[in-house]
C-alpha cells in the first residue's frame, strides 16, 4: 500500500513545472521518433518495395545488412561528436530517405522515370535505415535514462514507454489505410516529422556527453 502510495506521489510529481523540460525532451523524441515512420518502415519495408517493383526479400535483407556496420558507428561516434550532432544527421537522413520513397512514388502516380523509381524507393529505404540506426533508434533512450532524477527514473521510464508503444500502434494500424489514399502523401508526412525533429533536438533537447548525470539533470529542472 505504502509502495503504491508513492509511486502515484512521484507520477503526480513528473508533471510540476521544473520537471517540464525533460518531460518535453523525453516524450517528443519518442513521438517523434515513431511518427517519423521508423516502425511502419521496418513493419511493411517488404510490402513497400514491391508496391514500388523492388524486390521484397532483396531489399529488406538490404536494410537488415546495413544496419550492423551503421550500429557500430554510432557506438563509437557517440561519444565522441556527441548525442545532439547525431541525432540531428540521423533525422536529416531519415528526411532525406522518406522524401525519396514519397518522390518515387509521386513519379510512378505520375507515369515518369518509371524504370527509375523502384532503385530510388531501394535507395530511399536504406538511406532511412541506416540514418535511423545511426541515431535516432537508440539515442532517444539513452538521453530519457539521462534528463531524469534518479528517483523519477522508473516513473519517467514508464511513462515515456508507454507514450511510445501508443504512438508505434497508431503509425502501425493507420499505415495500410494511409497508403492506399496516396502513399506519395504518406511518406512526404513522414519526411516532415524528420524534418521538425531536427529544430525539436537543436532547441531542445541538452548535450550530455561528457556530463555527469547530476550536472545534466541539474540543469534541466532549475
Amino acid at each position: 500500500m505504502e509502495t503504491a502510495r508513492i509511486s502515484e506521489n512521484n507520477f503526480l510529481q513528473l508533471f510540476r513545472r521544473k520537471y517540464a523540460h525533460p518531460l518535453t525532451v523525453g516524450i517528443g523524441l519518442m513521438v517523434l521518433q515513431q511518427f517519423g515512420g521508423t516502425t511502419a518502415i521496418t513493419f511493411y519495408a517488404s510490402s513497400i518495395f514491391e508496391l514500388a517493383g523492388f524486390s521484397g526479400t532483396v531489399g529488406t535483407i538490404a536494410m537488415a545488412i546495413i544496419q550492423i556496420p551503421v550500429s557500430a558507428l554510432s557506438a563509437v561516434l557517440m561519444d565522441k561528436c556527441g548525442r545532439r550532432p547525431l541525432l540531428m544527421v540521423s533525422a536529416g537522413g531519415t528526411c532525406l530517405g522518406c522524401f525519396l520513397v514519397g518522390l518515387s512514388f509521386l513519379l510512378q502516380d505520375h507515369n515518369k522515370w518509371e524504370e527509375a523509381t523502384p532503385i530510388l524507393v531501394f535507395v530511399g529505404l536504406l538511406i532511412f535505415s541506416g540514418s535511423y540506426g545511426l541515431g535516432m533508434a537508440g539515442i532517444p533512450w539513452i538521453i530519457m535514462s539521462e534528463i531524469f532524477p534518479i528517483y523519477m527514473k522508473a516513473v519517467a521510464g514508464s511513462l515515456v514507454a508507454l507514450v511510445s508503444s501508443i504512438s508505434s500502434w497508431l503509425v502501425s494500424y493507420s499505415f495500410n489505410f494511409l497508403v492506399e489514399w496516396n502513399s506519395a502523401g504518406t511518406f512526404f508526412m513522414f519526411s516532415t516529422v524528420c524534418f521538425l525533429t531536427v529544430p525539436f533536438v537543436a532547441k531542445l533537447v541538452p548535450e550530455t556527453k561528457g556530463r555527469s548525470l547530476e550536472e545534466i539533470q541539474a540543469s534541466m529542472t532549475m
